[in-house]
């Protein structure tokens, strides 16, 4: 997503148990410019920050966060 020069990554998966190995391409953008916020959103329900800044959400969060307006940092 894009917003005055400024990005959302977002990354979704179907599955209910989050894995590691699903945050390759988030990883990947990390260094392109304009990108404030990287998210994984999956159907599990646990919430979890990585260390590289890299957030994994539960899908009822992230669609409440859209609902709100609350997606940009």
């Amino acid at each position: 997503m894009e917003r005055g020069g400024e990005y959302l990554a977002i990354e979704v998966k179907a599955g209910e148990r989050f894995a590691t190995g699903w945050l390759g391409g988030l990883k990947a953008v990390v260094d392109l410019p304009g990108v404030v916020r990287r998210i994984l959103v999956y159907t599990g329900n646990r919430e979890l920050r990585m260390p590289d800044g890299i957030e994994v959400w539960p899908l009822p969060k992230f669609l409440a966060a859209l609902a709100e307006g609350t997606l940009w940092p």
